[in-house]
């Protein structure tokens, strides 16, 4: 261990030493793109930083360890990979003492449990052709998936064509790319996949956005924050659709651009 993290890790273990009531630790190693070894690691070395502070004080202060989230997401294909099961495995190997009743755990596996569950639906407004590539453009681009714009290769999307009835497109597959609504040539939900061709009208929905893409509403060109409806068994053998989040109106964008205060420089006057 390097110097200074030797004494970070005294200092922490004498703030809890002078602070009885501070009772639990965190982690968070990281997120998409982290091996599970690294993070059960990471879990590793909070338990073993909880151990020595509860050494340290001489009782067991330290009662609940949070091993955060994290858990990466695979999202090239429906299977469920890594699973929950083999990193539950994975830590009894490397850290069997967070399963013997001593501590409270807490996890926070927010995306691996919710990006399966929604999708982003939107309508083809017009189809180009630049650099010999077809290109559909739809109105879901980086306001609803800013880290895939952003970041496609640690972030991409698989998308589903339908025609403008909601079914799935039927045809030979082309290579094509599915654009968002923003002012930059970069604002690609994805670049390069082979879609049956999507025309006017038709829909391209990006899968496994029931995390980020619910949350993370980027407001760049004052695009409006889309509608989430969901759906849940009606107790008849049916489903039921609601509303769970109305979409954003252009009078509220306005409004969160200053709206109601357009002439406010213009009117100020010296004093």
């Amino acid at each position: 261990m390097w110097p200074c993290a030797t004494r970070a890790r005294a200092r922490v273990v004498e703030a809890f030493a002078r602070r009885p009531w501070l009772t639990r630790l965190h982690t968070h190693t990281g997120s998409q793109g982290v091996p599970l070894p690294l993070l059960a690691q990471g879990v590793a070395e909070v338990y073993a930083l909880a151990e020595e502070i509860n050494a340290a004080v001489g009782r067991r202060q330290v009662d609940t360890i949070d091993i955060g989230g994290g858990l990466p997401v695979n999202f090239a294909s429906e299977e469920t990979a890594p699973t929950f099961a083999r990193y539950a495995r994975l830590l009894a190997a490397r850290v069997p003492g967070l399963f013997d009743g001593r501590y409270g755990l807490v996890t926070e596996f927010g995306r691996s449990l919710l990006a399966r569950h929604g999708v982003v639906v939107a309508r083809v407004e017009y189809t180009k052709t630049a650099g010999g590539r077809r290109i559909a453009v739809t109105h879901a681009g980086v306001q609803v998936a800013v880290r895939t714009v952003y970041a496609p290769g640690a972030w991409p999307l698989r998308i589903a064509a339908y025609d403008a009835g909601g079914r799935p497109k039927a045809g030979p597959r082309t290579v094509q790319d599915i654009a968002g609504p923003a002012c930059f040539s970069g604002d690609l939900l994805a670049e390069g996949r082979a879609l049956p061709p999507l025309e006017q009208g038709d829909y391209a929905a990006a899968l496994d956005t029931g995390a980020y893409g619910f949350a993370h509403h980027y407001a760049y060109n004052s695009l409006v924050r889309p509608g989430i409806h969901g759906y849940a068994p009606d107790g008849y053998g049916g489903m039921a659709f609601a509303t769970v989040r109305r979409a954003q109106t252009v009078a509220e964008v306005v409004a969160d651009s200053g709206g109601a205060h357009a002439s406010a420089l213009t009117t100020l006057r010296a004093p």
